[in-house]
């Protein structure tokens, strides 16, 4: 029997600014307006990861009450 081996990710972390985001917004499952929504605070040519965008959207549809 095979013996699956645990694959690390070394991909680089996607990061993109404040306008590549919101015009890739489809990439991350979510509207246009969802995105600029998230990210109204940061500077348009601000880098951000893709892990930090996902997380400001799913506050902004109301998914994170803490």
């Amino acid at each position: 029997m095979a013996v699956r081996k645990e694959q690390k990710s070394d991909a680089p972390e996607v990061r993109r600014t404040k306008q590549e985001w919101i015009e890739s917004a489809a990439s991350i499952k979510a509207e246009r307006f969802e995105v600029a929504g998230a990210l109204f605070d940061l500077q348009d040519n601000q880098q951000v990861n893709e892990a930090e965008v996902k997380r400001r959207v799913t506050k902004y549809r109301g998914g994170d009450k803490s």
